[in-house]
């Protein structure tokens, strides 16, 4: 009996002399391996695995909603871009466009932000301004196109030759009608006036 207590004290001493004996890099792996990556943050931030474990601990606030924390702490993992995206779909729910487009513009929620500035900008029937800020929303688009029919049709009542020439040229150059169905238009239209007569030919006798 003595001598199976004395087995089992060696083996309890070297069982403690070799956990003693791991390296910081085996114990932050242990409890990474555990599922406990504060624990590793706080004791072995120094380790490799410590950026695995701020990248979990991340993912874990993420699920929980805590954004802001995220960026505050975490901007150095790859929660980071979801995060901001949930906070920048927040701010236009909260219909904080002009917020968005200044802290958040290459966000999918800015392109909703813009659009819904624009839709504003065309129901307040701002057109300058809304082709200023805003040419390739929907709402841009179809102003530049009501603009361009505007502006093509009153060339196109020039009766001069000159005039309606050097009226289509301005037009074309003038970008904000670029991509219009009038700039399609403008383009055939010049090409007409600017097509030389094929020469006559001979007649047979």
């Amino acid at each position: 009996m003595k001598r199976t207590i004395s087995v089992i004290a060696i083996l309890a001493v070297i069982g403690l002399v070799l956990g003693g004996c791991a390296s910081p890099e085996q114990r932050a792996q242990k409890l990474f391996d555990q599922g406990k990556y504060e624990e590793v943050l706080k004791k072995y931030a120094d380790q490799p695995v410590a950026k695995q474990a701020k990248d979990k601990v991340a993912e874990k606030m993420l699920a929980e909603g805590k954004y802001e924390e995220i960026l505050a702490n975490y901007a150095d993992t790859p929660s980071v871009n979801e995060a901001t995206n949930k906070i920048a779909e927040k701010m236009v729910a909260d219909k904080r466009f002009d917020d968005v487009l200044k802290m958040y513009p290459n966000t999918p929620a800015a392109n909703m932000a813009r659009n819904a500035l624009a839709e504003q900008l065309f129901a307040d029937k701002k057109m300058d301004e809304l082709v200023a800020k805003y040419p390739n929303t929907q709402a841009g688009m179809k102003a530049r196109t009501e603009m361009a029919k505007v502006e093509f049709d009153k060339i196109m009542k020039m009766k001069a030759k000159k005039a309606r020439q050097a009226g289509l040229e301005g037009f074309l150059k003038n970008p904000k009608f670029a991509g219009t169905e009038s700039a399609m238009k403008a383009q055939e239209e010049l090409a007409k006036l600017t097509k030389k007569p094929e020469p006559k030919k001979p007649v047979k006798k």
